[in-house]
């Protein structure tokens, strides 16, 4: 971490200067470290079994030593005693003990740690943050976040301009869109949950690779049945074997660790089409949306929106199930931006 660098990544990432990324954004694309690991369950034995073991055998093997004193051959006897005993104890030591680790991940440098070099340090040697970048905490959505005079699609009228609504509940990806005016380019309003929808036009998800974001999905579609809910999120498929990928992880929500029966309908369906995304997602693992190159989720939203409304109604319910998001675009060449 050095001003040359962060400068390096900033200008590449914000198209030097002519796009505003937030800090998260900014601190997922200057990362330096991103491990993962399992869960390892516990193994072996505790130390205290094999010292008690040795304990009594080498009790053992003092008494046998002085009730055999006088047999004949007794330092033969003794001695083949001392192997048997030290066999024995090297089975009931068994392996090291091991305790249990639960699966987890670390990202270098920390969040706090580079928003405090990035939004304090920084701004106080050189007066201001680097040019593109917003601070997503103090960032205001809403003056930027509305939209275009909303007069409704009437009949026979232009569809390019139907109201759409984004739901997104990471507020880096929020003020990310607000801040590059997506709300008023493209006729949009930006929701972080469900509780917040208008009810009004198309519904466009945008989410996290994760259990959560799937089922924030199904949940979407369940309670805004009568309008079209567009899965925009970034797919599992794309970060399960991506290296490249942030890979963070959480305990996964109560619904997706019951019985396959009692899972809900959309894990049912991926565990038939993709067991190992579905096994992924149940683990806990998750691709956090914030991390995705910006231009290449500003590529994703404006084909998201712009297919969703191109789109004849009699087609919309087949366009909902579309992924609008790779990593990067199967068609297009690989985006130099961001990680």
């Amino acid at each position: 971490m050095n001003d040359t660098r962060i400068r390096r990544i900033a200008d590449k990432v914000t198209d030097g200067g002519r796009r505003q990324v937030t800090v998260t954004q900014l601190w997922y694309s200057a990362r330096t470290v991103n491990n993962s690991w399992t869960t390892v369950p516990r193994s072996g034995r505790p130390r205290w079994v094999g010292r008690t073991v040795g304990w009594i055998l080498g009790v053992g093997l003092v008494v046998l030593g002085i009730l055999i004193q006088d047999v004949p051959y007794a330092w033969l006897l003794w001695w083949g005693c001392v192997g048997v005993a030290a066999l024995v104890h090297a089975v009931a030591k068994g392996e090291p003990y091991r305790p249990e680790r639960r699966a987890g991940w670390y990202l270098a440098p920390s969040l706090s740690d580079f928003r405090t070099m990035v939004c304090a340090r920084w701004v106080h040697t050189y007066g201001e943050l680097p040019s593109g970048i917003v601070d997503d905490q103090k960032y205001q959505e809403a003056r930027d976040q509305e939209p275009r005079e909303r007069a409704g699609l009437r009949k026979g009228g232009d569809r390019q301009s139907e109201p759409v609504e984004v739901l997104c509940p990471d507020q880096a990806v929020r003020v990310f869109l607000a801040a590059n005016g997506f709300p008023r380019r493209l006729n949009l309003t930006l929701a972080a949950g469900l509780s917040q929808l208008s009810g009004t036009g198309p519904l466009v998800v945008l989410h996290d690779a994760s259990a959560r974001g799937l089922q924030l999905v199904a949940d979407a579609r369940a309670s805004e049945a009568w309008r079209v809910v567009v899965d925009a999120g970034l797919p599992v498929r794309s970060v399960v074997d991506n290296r490249k990928s942030v890979r963070l992880y959480e305990d996964p929500p109560a619904g997706v660790l019951g019985e396959p029966e009692q899972q809900p309908d959309w894990l049912r369906q991926l565990r038939r089409r993709a067991p190992k995304e579905a096994e992924w997602l149940t683990q806990g693992w998750l691709s956090p949306v914030a991390a995705v190159p910006p231009a290449l989720l500003e590529s994703a939203v404006e084909r998201a929106v712009s297919e969703v409304r191109s789109t004849p109604d009699t087609e919309r319910r087949r366009a909902a199930e579309v992924g609008f998001m790779s990593w990067p675009p199967p068609s297009k060449p690989p985006v130099r931006d961001g990680n």
